[in-house]
Protein backbone atom coordinates (compact mmCIF):
# COMPACT_ATOMS: atom_id res chain seq x y z
CA UNK A 1 0.00 0.00 0.00
CA UNK A 2 1.83 3.03 -1.09
CA UNK A 3 1.97 6.24 1.63
CA UNK A 4 -0.73 7.94 -0.33
CA UNK A 5 -2.97 5.58 0.30
CA UNK A 6 -2.19 4.91 3.71
CA UNK A 7 -2.64 8.62 4.44
CA UNK A 8 -6.21 9.08 2.90
CA UNK A 9 -7.82 6.13 4.76
CA UNK A 10 -11.14 7.16 6.19
CA UNK A 11 -11.55 6.35 10.37
CA UNK A 12 -14.22 3.90 8.59
CA UNK A 13 -11.29 1.76 7.40
CA UNK A 14 -9.71 1.68 10.80
CA UNK A 15 -9.86 -1.73 12.00
CA UNK A 16 -12.91 -2.19 14.22
CA UNK A 17 -13.45 -5.40 16.74
CA UNK A 18 -16.07 -7.22 16.07
CA UNK A 19 -19.13 -7.03 18.97
CA UNK A 20 -20.36 -10.22 19.79
CA UNK A 21 -23.66 -11.00 21.94
CA UNK A 22 -23.52 -10.28 25.58
CA UNK A 23 -25.29 -13.34 27.55
CA UNK A 24 -25.53 -14.60 30.59
CA UNK A 25 -25.97 -12.55 33.91
CA UNK A 26 -23.69 -10.95 36.98
CA UNK A 27 -24.21 -10.11 40.29
CA UNK A 28 -22.07 -7.17 41.36
CA UNK A 29 -21.82 -4.61 44.46
CA UNK A 30 -21.32 -0.98 44.20
CA UNK A 31 -17.63 -0.58 45.73
CA UNK A 32 -17.18 2.36 47.85
CA UNK A 33 -17.26 4.78 44.81
CA UNK A 34 -20.08 3.23 43.46
CA UNK A 35 -18.59 1.94 40.70
CA UNK A 36 -18.96 -2.00 39.26
CA UNK A 37 -16.76 -4.26 37.07
CA UNK A 38 -18.01 -5.25 33.86
CA UNK A 39 -17.02 -9.04 33.66
CA UNK A 40 -14.01 -9.84 31.55
CA UNK A 41 -15.75 -11.94 29.15
CA UNK A 42 -18.18 -9.28 28.47
CA UNK A 43 -15.74 -6.62 27.98
CA UNK A 44 -13.37 -8.45 25.37
CA UNK A 45 -17.25 -9.49 23.79
CA UNK A 46 -17.89 -5.36 23.61
CA UNK A 47 -14.18 -4.94 21.75
CA UNK A 48 -12.05 -4.08 24.87
CA UNK A 49 -13.99 -0.06 24.74
CA UNK A 50 -12.01 2.64 26.73
CA UNK A 51 -15.80 4.16 27.72
CA UNK A 52 -19.41 2.67 27.18
CA UNK A 53 -22.29 4.66 27.04
CA UNK A 54 -25.31 4.00 30.16
CA UNK A 55 -28.83 5.58 29.74
CA UNK A 56 -32.34 4.55 31.03
CA UNK A 57 -33.53 1.69 29.71
CA UNK A 58 -36.21 2.86 26.23
CA UNK A 59 -38.21 -0.58 27.38
CA UNK A 60 -40.06 1.26 29.73
CA UNK A 61 -38.29 -0.94 32.61
CA UNK A 62 -36.87 0.18 35.18
CA UNK A 63 -32.95 -0.75 34.68
CA UNK A 64 -30.38 0.64 32.85
CA UNK A 65 -28.70 -0.05 29.52
CA UNK A 66 -24.98 0.09 28.66
CA UNK A 67 -23.55 0.18 25.25
CA UNK A 68 -20.24 0.04 23.54
CA UNK A 69 -19.35 2.84 21.60
CA UNK A 70 -19.24 1.23 18.05
CA UNK A 71 -22.95 -0.46 19.20
CA UNK A 72 -24.32 3.02 20.48
CA UNK A 73 -22.86 4.64 17.44
CA UNK A 74 -25.07 1.79 14.89
CA UNK A 75 -28.31 3.17 16.66
CA UNK A 76 -27.27 6.83 16.83
CA UNK A 77 -26.28 6.99 13.01
CA UNK A 78 -30.08 7.17 11.88
CA UNK A 79 -30.17 10.66 13.27
CA UNK A 80 -26.60 11.79 11.08
CA UNK A 81 -28.81 12.12 7.96
CA UNK A 82 -31.91 13.81 9.51
CA UNK A 83 -31.97 17.83 8.85
CA UNK A 84 -31.62 20.08 11.70
CA UNK A 85 -34.86 21.49 11.29
CA UNK A 86 -36.06 18.01 11.79
CA UNK A 87 -38.22 19.06 14.82
CA UNK A 88 -39.33 15.64 16.22
CA UNK A 89 -35.43 14.19 15.74
CA UNK A 90 -33.90 17.67 17.43
CA UNK A 91 -36.10 16.90 20.35
CA UNK A 92 -35.18 13.46 20.48
CA UNK A 93 -31.89 13.96 20.29
CA UNK A 94 -31.10 16.74 22.97
CA UNK A 95 -33.67 14.74 25.25
CA UNK A 96 -31.90 11.32 25.12
CA UNK A 97 -28.56 13.25 24.80
CA UNK A 98 -29.38 14.91 27.72
CA UNK A 99 -30.05 11.63 29.67
CA UNK A 100 -27.23 9.36 28.56
CA UNK A 101 -23.76 9.28 30.08
CA UNK A 102 -20.51 8.30 28.56
CA UNK A 103 -18.27 6.60 31.54
CA UNK A 104 -15.15 5.46 30.94
CA UNK A 105 -13.78 2.09 31.41
CA UNK A 106 -10.85 2.39 34.09
CA UNK A 107 -7.94 -0.64 33.77
CA UNK A 108 -10.20 -2.76 36.12
CA UNK A 109 -12.77 -3.09 33.72
CA UNK A 110 -14.80 -0.65 36.09
CA UNK A 111 -17.33 2.28 35.37
CA UNK A 112 -18.98 4.58 37.59
CA UNK A 113 -22.72 5.65 36.24
CA UNK A 114 -23.90 8.97 37.40
CA UNK A 115 -25.71 9.10 40.41
CA UNK A 116 -28.96 10.00 39.17
CA UNK A 117 -28.66 7.41 36.79
CA UNK A 118 -28.60 4.86 39.16
CA UNK A 119 -31.19 6.84 41.22
CA UNK A 120 -33.80 6.64 38.16
CA UNK A 121 -32.81 2.76 38.42
CA UNK A 122 -33.55 2.24 42.12
CA UNK A 123 -30.05 0.81 41.96
CA UNK A 124 -28.44 0.48 45.85
CA UNK A 125 -25.64 -1.51 46.70
CA UNK A 126 -26.36 -4.81 44.81
CA UNK A 127 -26.78 -5.08 41.32
CA UNK A 128 -27.57 -7.10 38.35
CA UNK A 129 -25.73 -7.09 35.02
CA UNK A 130 -27.88 -8.59 31.91
CA UNK A 131 -26.76 -9.72 29.18
CA UNK A 132 -29.26 -8.26 26.33
CA UNK A 133 -27.64 -9.07 23.03
CA UNK A 134 -25.54 -5.99 22.15
CA UNK A 135 -25.60 -4.58 25.19
CA UNK A 136 -26.35 -5.22 29.18
CA UNK A 137 -28.75 -3.87 31.58
CA UNK A 138 -28.16 -3.23 34.88
CA UNK A 139 -31.23 -3.53 37.42
CA UNK A 140 -31.33 -3.36 40.98
CA UNK A 141 -31.23 -6.62 43.02
CA UNK A 142 -34.41 -6.23 44.06
CA UNK A 143 -35.88 -5.40 40.35
CA UNK A 144 -34.36 -7.58 38.17
CA UNK A 145 -36.48 -10.11 35.95
CA UNK A 146 -36.43 -13.23 38.13
CA UNK A 147 -36.61 -16.79 37.70
CA UNK A 148 -37.83 -18.49 40.85
CA UNK A 149 -38.85 -21.79 39.81
CA UNK A 150 -41.33 -20.83 37.24
CA UNK A 151 -38.33 -21.57 34.29
CA UNK A 152 -40.65 -23.81 32.84
CA UNK A 153 -43.58 -20.90 32.27
CA UNK A 154 -40.81 -18.26 31.07
CA UNK A 155 -39.81 -21.31 28.64
CA UNK A 156 -42.90 -21.97 27.14
CA UNK A 157 -43.24 -18.24 26.88
CA UNK A 158 -39.77 -17.72 25.47
CA UNK A 159 -40.46 -21.20 22.73
CA UNK A 160 -43.76 -18.92 22.11
CA UNK A 161 -41.88 -15.69 20.71
CA UNK A 162 -38.76 -17.06 19.45
CA UNK A 163 -40.56 -17.56 15.71
CA UNK A 164 -41.19 -13.61 16.00
CA UNK A 165 -37.34 -13.15 16.28
CA UNK A 166 -36.53 -15.95 13.87
CA UNK A 167 -34.39 -17.24 16.90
Amino acid sequence: MSETTMNNKSEQDEPVLAIKPILGRADHRLDPKRRFTIPSDWFERMGKPAQVYAMPSLSRMRCLDVFCPSEFDKRMETFRSTALSDSATSRFTSRIGELINCVSVDSQNRIRIKDSLLSYAGLGEDVVLIGAGFHFEVWSLDDRPKIDGNEADILEQLANEASTFKF
